[in-house]
């Protein structure tokens, strides 16, 4: 195994390996064209010593040959110029395009262990800021490379004119090396702490805005006003600091500039009092200076840029990195058809915060008959439902599926035997009978259209300006809470799968919504297995097992009969839910 490179450049190093190199036809193209360029800029200096020289002795030929060469060194480099950015360009979009692509496919498949350690607004920050902000970086390096190109040219044909006074211009220039480094470490500390708190302003407008019927009704704007305004103060803080690093090494290179001009002017005078030197020498390396000085300053900012540019990676690698838990063996089983049976034993399951969720939970479920789990908030009920999909693996345990350990079965094979319908009913963008096709991809029309006639959502669709094929805005905020519902569950009826899992799917509607709802449910539960959260009680009396948890433990099972005869926990809540009654 090789050791980790932590180097500085071993970001860039592997950025390269991994992702740019796949565009190197465009790269080196743009290369080529840089060369050009270097080329061509460097021929000013060399042909203006020419020119000079032409007029000392009285060359009247200067007249023809000097304005069409000065224009054939515009038209070469205005063209390279051109088909570099051109080429440049290019493979950084395609880059910046994969880059994203495959960074949301990391996150759309990873655990949810992993995707729970920070909210959706700061992960979303990663495809804007970060990858534009590595992008931007990319592609100042490459200018950095045109503008060495430049420089190491320009100092050929300096050397080509006098080489003593071109070293001790470049002696001048090499003072700037240890404050440009010390102002990059600079820049690329203030960088790593305004992209956090950039995915901080993120997280706080989205919860803000999305809060925004309660904090209106609280009269919050002003608490989230002050919350988000100490985030934006952060980042202006962290901005300008920034600006003033950068700042520091425009003056910096500006005096150099001046510097070298200083020494060239000394030592071309004390050339021509010797003379050892001609005023076409002096023309030549003082616009050779002139070439030099521009791409000397831009080097400068792409040090700084280079260095932001290394946050952006050290934040968007681990994305790319991280290896998901919950995988199939290499010798995972696919089902079809399964029965319906579900057993948990010995499951106990720890979050990774150190929550235990689930202790020792033993339970058998028959295929086929509908089972309620009820206890107070944080009893384990949720955790269960996650277990069964194989969202999470227990810590210790197991859940089986027909007496098979789900883990010894293909995750796709497995999903593809539960169906969910939850009190979120998600709605994704795209038409209504997209979202009901959801459930099963492969399904026509018809199927789509039998599905919502039995979740009794064909009615209000057929209402709808387009019907079935309305679009539907994202969370499907033009429908009501019942509607959506019926969306879900024509899903779920679509899936046709064994395993039903339905968490709450009733508990935010009103009761003419629920009775619907619960009509719509019973015809999709029957002769599968069903899990039901229900906090309402009253939805769950006709349960074939009711389950009672506390603490992540299974503390009652029985029919809705036998355990308020049992006068537990069950009869404990039943009695607060009805005591009005």
């Amino acid at each position: 195994m090789q050791p980790k490179d932590n180097s500085a450049d071993a970001g860039y190093r592997r950025l390269w390996r991994d992702w740019l190199s796949e565009y190197r036809g465009l790269i080196f193209a743009s290369f080529g064209f840089m060369v050009i360029t270097a080329i061509a800029s460097a021929a000013y200096a060399k042909i203006i010593q020419v020119i000079i020289t032409a007029y000392e002795t009285a060359d009247t030929s200067v007249i023809y040959w000097g304005p069409i060469g000065i224009l054939l060194i515009a038209f070469s480099k205005g063209f390279s110029v051109y088909f570099q950015l051109v080429a440049s360009n290019t493979a950084l979009f395609r880059f910046e395009a994969k880059l994203k692509q495959v960074m949301y496919s990391s996150l759309i498949h990873a655990d949810l262990s992993r995707l729970q350690g920070e909210t959706p607004a700061a992960l979303a920050a990663r495809f804007s800021a970060d990858s534009d902000l590595l992008r931007t970086s990319v592609q100042a390096l490459l200018v950095a490379v045109s503008s060495v190109m430049v420089v190491i040219a320009a100092i050929a044909v300096m050397l080509s004119i006098n080489w003593q006074i071109t070293l001790i211009l470049l002696l001048v220039f090499s003072l700037a090396i240890l404050p440009v480094n010390s102002i990059g470490t600079k820049i690329r500390n203030i960088s790593k702490g305004t992209q956090e708190q950039l995915s901080g302003m993120n997280s706080e407008i989205v919860e803000g805005l999305s809060s925004i019927r309660m904090a209106r009704t609280y009269q919050l704007e002003d608490h989230l006003n002050k919350t988000a305004s100490g985030t934006f103060s952060k980042i202006e803080f962290l901005r300008i600091k920034d600006m003033k690093w950068k700042g520091r090494l425009s003056p910096l290179v500006e005096i150099l500039s001046g510097a070298a001009v200083a020494a060239l002017l000394f030592a071309v005078s004390w050339g021509i009092a010797r003379g050892t030197i001609t005023v076409a020498d002096f023309m030549g390396l003082l616009t050779g200076v002139g070439v030099l000085s521009q791409p000397a300053r831009s080097l400068g900012s792409t040090f700084a840029s280079a260095a932001q540019g290394r946050v952006a990676l050290d934040r968007i690698f681990p994305i790319l990195d991280a290896r998901n838990e919950i995988v199939d063996k290499a010798d995972a089983k696919t089902i079809e058809g399964a029965k319906g049976l579900v057993q948990f034993e010995g499951v106990e399951f720890v979050y990774p915060n150190g929550f235990a969720a689930l202790r020792k939970l033993t339970l058998d479920v028959p295929a086929g008959s509908k089972v309620a789990l009820v206890g107070r908030s944080g009893a384990g009920k949720s955790t269960v439902f996650n277990l069964i999909p194989r969202l999470f693996d227990p810590t210790s345990g197991r859940v089986l599926i027909d007496g098979v350990d789900i883990r010894d079965i293909s995750i796709k094979s497995l999903r593809r035997q539960i169906a969910v319908v939850s009190q979120d009913a998600v709605m994704l963008s795209g038409t209504v009978r997209a979202n009901i096709g959801f459930g099963r991809l492969d399904a026509d029309n018809a199927e789509i259209e039998g599905a919502a006639k039995s979740a009794a959502a064909d009615g209000f669709i057929r209402q709808l300006p387009d019907g079935y094929d309305t679009a539907v805005s994202f969370a499907g905020s033009h429908f009501s809470g019942g509607e959506k519902q019926r969306l879900s569950i024509a899903r779920a009826i679509l899936r046709d799968a064994p395993i039903l899992l339905l968490d709450e799917p009733t508990s935010a509607l009103d009761a003419e919504s629920e009775a619907a709802i619960k009509t719509a449910l019973d015809k999709l539960a029957k002769g599968r297995t069903t899990f039901i959260i229900a906090h309402r009680l009253s939805t769950i009396l006709d349960a074939d097992m009711i389950v009672v948890m506390d603490q992540g433990s299974v503390v009652e099972t029985g029919t809705h009969e036998e355990l308020l005869a049992n006068e537990g926990l069950y009869a404990e809540l039943y009695r607060l839910q009805f005591a009005h009654v």
